[in-house]
């Protein structure tokens, strides 16, 4: 509980709008087949680390940010990423229809949604689910959680119909909370940089062919939307690899 409070008091001191920032820590994505690696926010720099052909439904650091986690969507499981080599070891068969994927970066819940509004720890050890709350609004469907250094936790999720909105869940407790409208269709991925407290998304418009994949910041306040950071090719499910800090300067790192 102590170091919790403490998270939670670094985080209010760095409440500010999401930037993109300088980082010694690298970013993890899967894209077309192959995984790649590149510093946080800095696509241009991004290097192939090895070929994976099967799809993820998303991938996640364990809050010692050593193990690279990942839910491999088209043979559906739970499993690892080889950070050297890129290759997949499932460790545990899970059933099919999940959307999203996050691990808590304190106390290491996984958290997965199923194509509604209902969010589901996962227990790594046998894959089995158990349901703990609303992520979103009724009517919509989850495509994207991530988790920060304070316990929140976000969801990207959409009605099909109209521009998908970022909801706070706060399970176990209340409803999800409306935060805003990024103004972008198709979220794929969204990942908190436990360094800076900066919520990155990804999002691939549906149909029509459309393959570019555009790279923002997500304000935790509002939703809004930087300006983009990349657009590329390809889907991507993004994971960056830091630990959450006690102190709000990150000084003793």
């Amino acid at each position: 509980m102590i170091v919790r409070s403490l998270l939670c008091l670094a985080c209010a001191f760095s409440s500010l709008a999401p930037t993109v920032v300088s980082s010694a820590d690298f970013a993890f994505a899967k894209v077309s087949t192959k995984i790649i690696r590149f510093p946080v926010g800095d696509l241009s720099s991004a290097n192939d680390v090895g070929p994976l052909a099967d799809s993820l439904t998303g991938m996640d650091f364990d809050p010692g940010a050593n193990v690279l986690w990942a839910i491999d969507f088209t043979a559906p499981s739970l499993g690892t990423i080889n950070q050297s080599t890129g290759a997949y070891t499932s460790a545990v068969v899970l059933e099919s229809g999940i959307t999203a994927f996050t691990i808590d970066p304190v106390d290491g819940t996984f958290y997965v949604a199923k194509g509604d509004r209902d969010v589901y720890s996962l227990d790594p050890s046998s894959g089995q689910l158990a349901l703990e709350g609303y992520g979103a609004a009724g009517g919509t469907a989850i495509s994207a959680l991530a988790a920060d250094c304070s316990g929140r936790l976000f969801a990207l999720a959409g009605n099909g119909t109209d521009l998908p909105n970022l909801y706070q869940a706060h399970l176990g407790v209340g409803d999800p909370v409306l935060i805003g409208t990024p103004g972008y269709a198709g979220p794929t991925n969204l990942e908190f940089d436990n360094r800076s407290g900066v919520l990155y998304a990804w999002f691939l418009p549906p149909g029509g062919g459309n393959t570019i994949s555009t790279h923002v910041t997500l304000d935790a306040t509002t939703g809004l939307a930087s300006a983009p950071i990349a657009q590329l090719d390809g889907r991507y499910r993004m994971a960056i690899r830091n630990e959450c800090s006690i102190f709000a300067d990150d000084f003793e790192a």
